[in-house]
């Protein structure tokens, strides 16, 4: 039986909050934007996350040496210029003059060095990953920064360009010798941290010493609010209480009804996946993994997860103008007698029962898109239990590759080769035709990168390794007539670094 997402749209509705007021007396202390986020961040330290909602906080008080725009071209930052050797294995920056960390201490060389040295050392794999050519990091005499890959990258400087700073935000050495990184922040972003109380409020404030003065922040404080119900956060957006919020498809519906509540929309680079653990039988099998593929429909996935909000998907989102169109590939469309031929051809005519890892209260287009999962896979005879779970427990299955399938969510990755890499301990070994491509993209000329990865995306969607991408969603925001419209302009990647050039009005 199919989903009826009209019924499901008109429950959504009915559900609502159908009321809409003025800006309550509540008024928040003066020059503070108060955000409302779902997800409180795992950790602050920002080589120790894999997980989106974290990277949101830590963009807004760090960076790094360049930043990566969608289009690819990188925009100095703690970098003013950059040289690089012809064989590609020695990199040379020159940091700017003047930056200062929060605290009003400069920026030297050797707190980028102190930076990746303790990324090398004790970073999350998935951080680590991204700068795995890095052999060594050190200050040169006259205070420029080398690196020096053991081979030549073409994603080097994406990675170290990611907006979202992932492994790559450079952080003071004194103060890392001095404060714990999973507790606080101390950075060169144009915020700072004031205050945490864990899973409830983070206290921001601008930064003083701020060496970019054309993006300074906007507001002289910032207030977010971890409220993981969409609806408490609409209460507060109408009360007055928040000033600001990241909208569900579903809170969206009520939103843009309501008065003295402005939304907006941009396509984003966030793509749904199902992550296959190949350790293990029958993920092992390339004709299961196909057939879990074609069991899968994606319009179901578009139409009833996101409510239209969002479109198929290959592995690179659409975003990138050279990814691969879902149509053109084999396995990223719905064909059930396909799909049971290729269960049969795998050994299982009769269907199989897996387990389905999926991460509860994180978004409520992910609790859809499970159902729907369990749902279009049963079509083909693949019969799935949902295994609902908190963060921790879902992270710990996820890093030690102890489930079947799983719910996911990947972000915006500054180098498109994140998106078809595997992820270093979360499924079985990596198909030598594939790693073989994956090096030939990673150390070939930069010109021909964006075709070799074209060639891999291919190759992972025959293979069906190692995951199943679906759709890539839309992103939302939502903010009150206190917050001045044309001060919000949310990005593609989901960037939180926008949240600095919001104005109160």
């Amino acid at each position: 039986m199919k989903l009826n997402y009209r019924d499901l749209l008109g429950s959504v509705l009915a559900g609502a909050l159908l009321f809409a007021g003025p800006t309550s007396a509540l008024a928040q202390e003066a020059d503070t934007l108060v955000v409302a986020e779902d997800v409180p961040p795992q950790t602050f330290d920002p080589i120790q996350s894999s997980q989106i909602r974290t990277w949101y906080m830590w963009q807004l008080v760090y960076e790094g040496l360049l930043r990566a725009e969608l289009d690819g071209t990188l925009k100095p930052m703690l970098a003013t210029s950059w040289t690089a050797s012809d064989d590609g294995l020695t990199y040379e920056f020159t940091l700017r003059e003047g930056v200062k960390f929060s605290d009003g201490t400069p920026v030297a060389a050797e707190d980028v060095v102190a930076s990746f040295t303790r990324l090398k050392a004790d970073g999350l794999p998935y951080a680590q990953d991204r700068f795995k050519s890095v052999e060594t990091v050190e200050a040169t005499e006259n205070g420029k920064v080398r690196f020096t890959l053991s081979s030549p990258d073409a994603g080097f400087l994406l990675n170290l360009g990611n907006p979202f700073v992932v492994g790559s935000a450079v952080m003071s050495k004194e103060w890392l010798e001095n404060n714990d990184p999973k507790t606080s922040m101390m950075g060169t972003g144009p915020f700072e941290m004031v205050s945490y109380v864990p899973n409830q409020e983070l206290v921001l404030k601008r930064n003083e010493n701020y060496w970019n003065a054309e993006e300074a922040a906007e507001v002289e404080n910032m207030t977010i609010r971890y409220m993981p119900e969409q609806s408490a956060q609409i209460a507060g957006l109408v009360s007055g209480q928040i000033d600001l919020m990241f909208p569900s498809s579903e809170s969206m519906l009520q939103l843009s009804r309501m008065d003295n509540i402005s939304t907006k929309a941009v396509a984003s680079t966030n793509t749904v996946r199902i992550n296959i653990n190949t350790n293990k039988e029958p993920f092992s099998n390339v004709d299961f993994r196909r057939a879990m593929s074609l069991a899968l429909s994606r319009e179901d996935v578009v139409s009833g997860a996101f409510l239209g909000e969002a479109t198929p998907s290959a592995p690179v989102p659409p975003a990138y103008a050279w990814g691969s169109d879902p149509s053109e590939l084999k396995y990223q469309h719905q064909d059930i007698e396909k799909a049971k031929e290729l269960l049969a051809k795998a050994g299982y005519p009769d269907g199989v029962d897996i387990t389905l890892n999926h991460l509860a209260g994180y978004a409520s287009y992910l609790d859809r898109f499970a159902a729907i999962i369990k749902q279009n896979m049963a079509e083909a005879g693949i019969r799935v239990t949902i295994e609902a779970n908190q963060t921790a427990v879902w992270l710990d299955k996820q890093n030690n590759a102890n489930y079947d399938i799983m719910t996911n969510e990947y972000a915006y990755q500054a180098d498109p080769l994140f998106y078809l890499m595997p992820r270093p301990g979360r499924q079985g070994p990596t198909p030598p035709e594939m790693q073989a491509l994956i090096e030939k993209a990673q150390t070939g000329p930069a010109a021909d990168y964006t075709s070799n990865l074209a060639d891999l995306e291919r190759m992972q969607d025959d293979l069906v390794f190692p995951d199943i991408t679906v759709a890539s969603r839309n992103a939302w925001v939502a903010f009150s007539d206190a917050v001045a419209e044309d001060s919000v302009n949310p990005t593609a990647i989901l960037s939180r670094t926008f949240l600095a050039d919001v104005a109160l009005d």
